[in-house]
């Protein structure tokens, strides 16, 4: 079972790595660019790092230690209009390895990951950005209930990854970049495999970027006419809903070898306030199959309705061509089982497959905790 979890993971996230690269390589089919006519940089970063212990079972793995990483990016120049929009981003790739301070139970870990930097601040000399990605990680050791104990990070050797950075840079040379930047790195197999309260790696680091020919000149930006966004008319709104499906295990619960079914409708209401995004709100309905198990294990009474978990939720949508991004930020109102919490997170990425057919991939999480990774597809009404 968990060799079938680990090739749905990775199926799953490699179709993230391409979704993540679609809008590029579209606008350079159109605009008939080869691989030498891109800005084209790579970067080494090595950054400081230590070990969020947010369970007080993790506090005796407290540390610091290294992280290595190295990227290839595109500097988009304005070439399409959503190069444009989102202020001449870049999209590349990292490689990243640590030895997470040589700690035996915990081992290293290496993983990929594909991301796009915007830019807040973006002059001649100095940039400042967020940078987002999202891929796959490997952990050299997991828990064991045997061999393994205290290992209460990871349940299982292949993961996803999650990037965020903050990060300053200053050109010293019309090809060479030097930066400062902090971040958080995570990875977690979102309680696909128990125990599963994810590695959080706090980063502050360096990096050097070298454009590999000379970089081209960024395109004037276009006047992008708003006001047809001001009006509440149909074109201007949007109804999704969607299906997710996912497996959980909470072996360490139970005691032994099981996965349970999660199953996720939603609704999703937004508004267009620009030509990149959306604001609006949303309903969750989540049947989590493990709420049953654990209130049946701690002889809980409930009927079967409490196991249904509503939520009412804000949501945003950063929308790139024909794939987006969608964060929800919700409340559960109802439902018995709750040691999670009621506040949730969701992160999802959606691709159109036609005018009114998506697909979708989904986190949710509960303030850093990941509690299931959704896959499944959606209708948009409008």
């Amino acid at each position: 079972m968990e060799r079938k979890f680990i090739k749905s993971v990775i199926l799953a996230l490699s179709f993230a790595i391409l979704l993540t690269f679609r809008c590029e390589g579209k606008a350079q089919a159109e605009g008939g660019d080869t691989i030498c006519d891109n800005n084209l940089q790579i970067e080494l970063r090595t950054s400081w790092s230590f070990l969020i212990c947010h369970h007080q079972v993790m506090n005796i793995f407290k540390s610091h230690f290294p992280i290595f990483e190295m990227s290839i990016q595109n500097v988009t120049y304005g070439s399409k209009t959503w190069h444009q929009l989102f202020n001449y981003p870049a999209v590349g790739v990292t490689v990243i390895y640590s030895g997470v301070g040589g700690m035996p139970e915990i081992g290293s870990i290496f993983g990929a990951y594909p991301y796009m930097s915007f830019n807040f601040l973006k002059s001649r000399k100095s940039m400042l950005n967020a940078r987002l990605g999202v891929g796959v990680g490997y952990a050299t050791k997991k828990w064991d209930a045997h061999d393994n104990p205290k290992n209460t990070f990871l349940g299982s050797h292949v993961n996803a990854l999650f990037s965020i950075n903050l990060e300053y840079s200053r050109a010293v040379s019309r090809r060479t970049q030097l930066s400062l930047y902090t971040g958080m790195t995570h990875m977690s197999n979102a309680s696909s495999r128990c125990p599963n309260n994810g590695l959080n790696l706090w980063q502050f680091g360096l990096s050097g970027r070298y454009f590999l020919e000379q970089p081209k000149e960024r395109l004037p930006l276009e006047t992008v006419d708003n006001e047809q966004f001001k009006s509440w008319e149909n074109n201007n709104i949007s109804w999704y809903v969607s299906f997710l499906y996912s497996i959980k295990d909470i072996d360490e619960y139970m005691g032994y070898g099981r996965h349970w079914s999660v199953y996720n409708l939603q609704l999703n209401v937004l508004k267009r306030v620009s030509q990149s995004s959306k604001i609006g709100g949303g309903i969750d309905l989540v049947y989590d199959m493990t709420d049953e198990a654990i209130m049946e294990l701690k002889d809980t009474e409930y009927k079967q309705i409490e196991i249904l978990k509503p939520g009412v939720n804000v949501a945003y949508e950063l929308a790139l061509k024909s794939t987006s991004f969608l964060f929800n930020f919700g409340y559960h109102v109802g439902g018995k089982e709750l040691s999670g919490g009621r506040i949730y997170q969701k992160l999802s990425l959606k691709q159109n497959i036609s005018d009114h057919l998506f697909l979708a991939v989904g986190l949710t999480t509960h303030w850093g905790w990941a509690d299931y990774l959704g896959f499944g597809f959606g209708f948009k009404i409008n």
